[in-house]
């Protein structure tokens, strides 16, 4: 009897573990945003409501690691919702490649940020009226960054923001940085920056609807190099953290200072900025040891003191 007892307890133990749930919200073109839920007290009311954000890969964000593992634990009492980029989710398979073939179509044609946040907004506004959060926390990085602080501006329901590897006030100055931080003789850099600055600003100016680059199509390189952060998060009221690591190859560490200097010279008070001179973009030290655990305890350490 005493093992059979202790097996139904394991059992519902394991039953208990909370589990990633799936949903569908229609858009109003008459496509589906996907998303996902994590509930971790699924038997009690929840209260607090952590928006997990990936970055700009084409990647379905069920299989993003840095969220299972990481950003989960920024407030590992809350539930944790992640919505998928237009036109991806789980059946499609992870990759790294920097210009994968099969990226689909519909992603290439409407995902920017701006869907991104307004797809965002209707799932979070869906989940106000049906489990009756409290509080909501966004956190994302890299482009993530970008898409939480849109959503901070453009939703009254964010209660906080935390920005990771972001860079600054512009998206031109990143691919400037990325250039000049790259392994490319130093004689060619100056040339292929300025390559790039006419680029972008063609990319800008002129319709290319058969842009394919980086994994991303026009309407995303229109929408990331048409973003002013300074004007974005100078309509913010709600707690914001901006973390940067000083050895970004990709977001400029002096962009990202800079940004947090125009709002703190503006009189705004409500961005605090944590700066980590050794870490890269993904939040790695110079030996390539993660160091993202570290940074997601300092993360919970300042939403503490916002009140969470």
């Amino acid at each position: 009897m005493g093992l059979l007892v202790a097996a139904l307890l394991q059992a519902t133990s394991v039953c208990a573990e909370p589990a990633w749930l799936d949903y569908k919200l229609a858009r109003p073109d008459g496509s589906h945003i996907s998303y996902r839920l994590l509930s971790r007290q699924p038997a009690t009311q929840p209260t607090t409501l952590l928006v997990a954000i990936q970055g700009s890969d084409c990647n379905s964000v069920a299989h993003n690691q840095a969220i299972q593992q990481h950003l989960i634990n920024v407030l590992p009492a809350a539930d944790v919702l992640v919505v998928e980029k237009y036109g991806l989710d789980a059946t499609l398979p992870h990759s790294n490649s920097p210009e994968r073939p099969d990226c689909p179509a519909p992603y290439l044609h409407h995902d920017n940020p701006i869907q991104r946040t307004r797809d965002l907004s209707a799932v979070i506004a869906d989940l106000l009226r049906t489990q009756g959060y409290r509080k909501i926390v966004a956190v994302g990085g890299s482009e993530g960054a970008t898409v939480a602080m849109l959503l901070a501006a453009n939703s009254s329901h964010v209660d906080a923001t935390i920005a990771f590897s972001g860079g600054g006030r512009w998206f031109r100055d990143d691919l400037t940085h990325s250039v000049m931080a790259s392994d490319m003789p130093a004689a060619q850099k100056p040339r292929a920056a300025q390559g790039l600055t006419q680029l972008a600003q063609k990319i800008v100016h002129t319709p290319m609807p058969d842009l394919r680059m980086s994994n991303h199509g026009e309407s995303w390189w229109k929408g990331m190099l048409g973003l002013d952060m300074l004007a974005v998060l100078q309509t913010v009221r709600t707690p914001v953290l901006l973390i940067q690591g000083g050895r970004d190859d990709d977001a400029s560490p002096q962009a990202a200072l800079a940004l947090v200097a125009q709002l703190h010279q503006a009189g705004q008070r409500n961005v605090d900025y944590l700066p980590y001179p050794t870490l890269d973009h993904r939040l790695a030290a110079p030996d390539k040891t993660s160091r993202f655990a570290e940074v997601v305890k300092d993360m919970n350490v300042w939403l503490r003191r916002q009140g969470f």
